[in-house]
This record gives C-alpha cells, sequence and structure tokens, in this order.
C-alpha cells in the first residue's frame, strides 16, 4: 500500500479493534491485516457491523466462487491489461476518485472469455482499493459498449450475471460511486434488463447512460481526468495500461490471506 498501518488514526486503530472482536466472535481463522480491515471499514463508512456482513459475504464468496476471487496475480490478468480491455486513468476525478475503463468494443470473446475479463475486474479492484485515498473516495467506471453485438450479450449467462451484480454491490469493499455507459446500441437493452432485477436502488440511481455524446459525460467527470477517445484532454486510451499506474513489480497482497 501507498501508506502503511503507522498512519492510522487513533480513531481508526479504535475501529480495527472493534472490528477484530467482531471477526474473533465469528470464528474466522484469518491473518488479517489492519490495512485490509480498514478496506472494508472504509467501504461501509465506518460502521464496522456493516463491515463484517461485507467481510462475511467476501469470505462466503471466495469459498461459492475461489476462480474469482483467490489466485488473482498478475500473471492471471496479464492478456486481459495488454489487450487494453480494462485500463486506469492516470489523474483522479474531480473528487478524487479512481477513473477506472473496461472497453468492450475490441473484446472478442473467442480470444478472451467474459470470466477472464471479469476476474482481471476484480484483481484490479484489489490492486485499487490497496490505495486509502481510493478506500475513502471510492471508483467510477466507465463501460464503452461501442461494436457490442447479440453474440457478446449471449457470453452473459444468468449465473455470471448475478455474480458480477454481487461482487460489485455486496461482496468486494469499495465504493463504486459511478457506473457510465458510454457508446451503448439498442441491444443492450436486453443486458440492462437481465442485470437489473440484481441490482440494488443505490447502483440503480448511479448507472448513467451516455450514448455516443460525452457532452454528459463530461458533466459528471472532468475532461481532465478522461482519454481523448472522450473528448478528454488526456492521450489516448492506448497509453492508459493499467500497469503504468499500478506497476507489476509493486503487486499488492493485501488479499493474499484469502488465497
Amino acid at each position: 500500500m501507498n501508506n502503511n498501518i503507522t498512519s492510522l488514526t487513533h480513531i481508526d486503530k479504535e475501529l480495527v479493534g472493534k472490528f477484530r472482536l467482531l471477526i474473533k466472535e465469528s470464528n474466522i481463522n484469518l491473518s488479517m491485516s489492519d490495512e485490509l480491515l480498514m478496506c472494508f471499514i472504509h467501504a461501509r463508512k465506518y460502521d464496522v457491523n456493516r463491515a463484517m456482513r461485507l467481510l462475511n459475504n467476501y469470505i462466503r464468496m471466495t469459498k461459492n466462487y475461489p476462480e474469482l476471487l483467490t489466485e488473482l496475480r498478475p500473471a492471471r490478468a496479464k492478456q486481459v491489461l495488454d489487450m487494453g480491455l480494462v485500463l486506469v486513468s492516470p489523474q483522479r476525478e474531480q473528487n478524487g476518485r479512481r477513473v477506472f475503463i473496461v472497453d468492450l468494443s475490441d473484446w472478442d470473446p473467442r480470444v478472451c472469455c467474459l470470466e477472464d475479463v471479469f476476474h482481471t475486474v476484480v484483481f484490479c479492484f484489489q490492486r485499487m482499493v490497496s490505495e486509502i485515498e481510493t478506500q475513502t473516495n471510492g471508483i467510477v467506471v466507465i463501460l464503452d459498449f461501442k461494436n457490442f453485438t447479440l453474440h457478446k450479450v449471449k457470453q452473459f449467462t444468468p449465473p455470471l450475471i448475478k455474480t458480477m451484480a454481487d461482487t460489485v454491490q455486496d461482496v468486494f469493499p469499495i465504493r463504486l460511486q459511478g457506473i457510465h455507459i458510454l457508446n451503448e446500441p439498442r441491444i443492450l437493452k436486453i443486458l440492462v434488463a437481465m442485470f437489473w432485477p440484481f441490482l440494488s436502488n443505490k447502483i440503480r440511481n448511479r448507472l448513467f447512460f451516455h450514448g455516443h455524446s460525452y457532452t454528459t459525460l463530461h458533466n459528471q467527470i472532468d475532461p481532465a481526468s478522461l482519454p481523448s477517445n472522450y473528448d478528454g484532454c488526456l492521450k489516448p486510451m492506448e497509453t492508459m495500461h493499467f500497469y503504468n499506474v499500478f506497476p507489476e513489480k509493486d503487486y499488492s497482497k493485501l488479499f493474499d490471506c484469502f488465497n
């Protein structure tokens, strides 16, 4: 992490202490660092009881879907990252949030399955949430659906859709502050309808559709943190490789206790 445990405030240490008592009462035998526990505490706005429920959800998911939430090593994510499907802006937006981009315009399911893409998204979530500033401010996600076809829609099976929705909302300790949909074709309505029943009202209210015009996107995300592909001030997305911001050599082992 960018900040170590000595940077925890007195209040943070008290919260971690209360959290550890709840963990002990739950008979969870994992060696979890203070930094990791703060991820869950920040994700639930310093409410340790809610953080405990989130941690239980996360542990349950690691057991039910080990291929998704464990063994999240750089080597497993490298193919998707090198294909440029998952990116991150080097500049935070105006509220200090990370800008995370999933560009599905060139995604070919024959080369890279949807499970690999989502696995890489979770890997990147783990890296981003290792930053205390991101724990506090959260992230905004841009989903680019340019060139999306019915063949791609069919890759989203009902079980995988539910897993994705659960992970984003009630499992992973990251504050998702907005999901911005770009270049959506009409066919995307099918996919949205499939996801909708699994989304909470909070997430539904943070879901924005911008079409092919980026004016409304700029109203919510400062162009200073966006690539030129979206009429932003930064270089094209091709320059926003995830490892440019989060070098592979600095791989965070924050979540390794779940492996």
